[in-house]
C-alpha cells in the first residue's frame, strides 16, 4: 500500500514548517525507520524516518518552502504501485496505467551539488548562534555525523570575527555605603535578582549583584571557561571604579568567584562560597538538560523541586520566575552553550580547588547536607584556611532556605577581614 511522507506536527504549537534537507531521492529504496528528511521549525529541527518499506517516489527536492502541517511531500510506493491520484485515498485501488508516468516522476528536480549548500545539516543551536552571530553556516565545516555544524563548530568564527571582551555584564547595587561591598554571584539559569532575600537582610552593608555572561540583563558570549566569566566581572567592577571586594558565590558563581581570587589579589578581603563549582567532578546532569528543556511552568517545577532539602519551599512564585529568567530559544541557547563548555557530558570540566591554597583572607563554606545538585562530598579535604559550614536539612539553596545563618556567617566574614586586615599591618610594621 500508498504511504504518504507528510509534514508532521512536532509540537503542540507547530502549525507549519519547512524541509531542511533530503536524505533521499526518487527511486530509493528505503526501511522502515530510515531518516528521509530533516524538517525546521521556529524552535528546532528533527529528522523523519520513514513510515515503511519501499520505493520513494514523488518528492521534488525542494527545501526553504514554508508549508502547513500535513502537507504531502512524497511517497513510498511498494514495487509495481503508481503514486495515488489527487483526491484518492491510498488503499483504493487503481490502475497502474492510469497512475502518472514514471518518466515524470523521474524528471522531477534533483538537489544538484550547487543546490547543496543551502541544505546544510546543523543543530538547532547551532542555527540560532549562527544567526546571532551573523556567521554563514555554508562557510563552516561541520563535525558532526554526515558533516552536521555544532555549536562548537563557530567557536573559531567566533573568535575570529568578534572582540576578546565579553561587554559590560549587568550590575545591580542592592544597598550602597562606605566600604568594600559584597559582591553577589548567582549560580546557573537564574540572575542577579535571586539574592534579593539574602540582600535584604543586609540591607546596612553595601551590596551589590551581577548577572554573569548569558544570564539576567548581561550579554549573550561565549565563556569557554571560569576564566574568562571571572574576568567579565573583574571588568564590569573595575568600570564601576570597585577596588576592593568580599566576595560571595553560589554554585556556578562560585566557581566563578575561585576563578576571581588570581585575578583579584590583594584586592579580594573575604571569600564566601555556597556549594561551589569547581570542587569535583560531578553534577545533577540531568538537572541541567531538564531545566534547560522545560518550557512550562508544569515541566520546570520537577526539577525545581530537586533545589530544596525542603520541597514544601517551592513556591508558585518562585517557578515562575525561575521560567522567566530562563527566557525565549535565544537565551536558552546561550545558557545551553555555556553549559557544554563547563559541564561537558554533565561533569564539571575544571577543577578549582587550588585556588584556595594559600589563601590569606577569610574563607569560608557553606554547603546543605541534603544538595541534590553539587554533592556536599566535594567539599572534603580542603585546606586547613577553608572554614566549612554543613547545613542540615538543607539543599542547593541556603541563600534561601537558610538565609537567616547565611547572612549571620557573611557578617562575621566582614569582621574577620577587618581583623585579618588589621592584623596583617601590624605584623608589617
Amino acid at each position: 500500500m500508498a504511504v504518504e511522507l507528510i509534514l508532521p506536527r512536532v509540537d503542540m504549537d507547530m502549525s507549519e514548517g519547512k524541509i531542511a534537507h533530503w536524505y533521499v531521492k526518487n527511486g530509493d529504496t528505503v526501511t522502515k525507520g530510515q531518516v528521509v528528511f530533516e524538517i525546521e521549525t521556529d524552535k528546532a529541527t528533527m529528522e523523519i524516518d520513514a513510515a515503511a518499506d519501499g520505493i520513494v517516489q514523488g518528492i521534488d527536492g525542494v527545501v526553504g518552502v514554508t508549508m502547513p502541517v500535513g502537507q504531502i511531500v512524497g511517497w513510498i510506493l511498494q514495487p509495481g504501485e503508481a503514486i495515488p491520484a489527487a483526491g484518492v485515498a491510498p488503499d483504493a485501488p487503481q490502475a497502474v496505467a492510469e497512475a502518472p508516468a514514471p518518466v515524470a516522476v523521474a524528471a522531477a528536480p534533483e538537489v544538484t551539488t550547487a543546490s547543496k549548500q543551502t541544505l546544510l545539516r546543523a543543530t538547532p543551536l547551532a542555527r540560532s548562534l549562527a544567526r546571532e552571530r551573523g556567521i554563514d553556516l555554508n562557510k563552516v565545516s561541520g563535525s558532526g555525523p554526515d558533516g552536521r555544524v555544532l555549536a562548537a563548530d563557530l567557536a573559531g568564527t567566533q573568535r575570529a570575527a568578534a572582540p576578546a571582551s565579553i561587554g559590560a555584564l549587568n550590575l545591580n547595587w542592592f544597598s550602597r555605603h562606605e566600604g568594600a561591598p559584597l559582591v553577589l554571584l548567582h549560580g546557573f539559569g537564574t540572575s542577579q535578582g535571586s539574592w534579593r532575600v539574602l540582600a535584604d537582610q543586609l540591607r546596612d552593608l553595601p551590596v551589590l549583584g551581577i548577572d554573569l555572561p548569558n544570564h539576567g540583563k548581561s550579554p549573550r558570549a561565549e565563556v569557554p571557561n571560569f576564566a574568562a566569566a571571572a574576568q567579565a566581572v573583574l571588568d564590569r567592577l573595575d568600570s564601576e571604579g570597585i577596588n576592593e571586594v568580599h566576595l560571595l558565590g553560589h554554585s556556578m558563581g562560585g566557581g566563578t568567584a575561585l576563578a576571581l581570587t588570581g585575578l583579584l589579589g590583594s584586592r579580594l578581603r573575604s571569600l564566601t562560597l555556597l556549594a561551589p563549582a569547581g570542587l569535583g567532578p560531578e553534577i545533577n546532569g540531568a538537572f541541567i538538560d531538564g531545566i534547560l528543556r522545560a518550557n512550562s511552568e508544569a515541566s520546570l517545577r520537577p526539577w525545581l523541586v530537586q533545589l530544596f532539602g525542603d520541597a514544601s519551599r517551592l513556591s508558585g512564585s518562585f517557578v515562575a520566575t525561575a521560567l522567566q529568567e530562563l527566557g525565549n530559544d535565544t537565551k536558552r541557547a546561550g545558557l545551553a552553550a555555556m553549559a557544554a563548555s563547563l559541564l561537558p557530558d554533565g561533569t564539571q570540566a575544571e577543577l578549582l580547588r587550588g585556588r584556595l591554597e594559600g589563601l590569606v583572607i577569610p574563607v569560608k563554606l557553606l554547603w546543605g547536607t541534603l544538595d541534590r545538585v553539587l554533592p556536599i562530598h566535594q567539599a572534603a579535604g580542603l585546606p586547613a584556611n577553608v572554614a566549612l559550614h554543613t547545613l542540615a536539612g538543607t539543599g542547593h539553596l541556603p541563600q534561601i532556605e537558610a538565609a537567616p545563618l547565611v547572612a549571620a556567617l557573611v557578617r562575621q566574614q566582614l569582621g574577620a577581614s577587618v581583623f585579618s586586615s588589621s592584623s596583617s599591618s601590624l605584623q608589617a610594621t
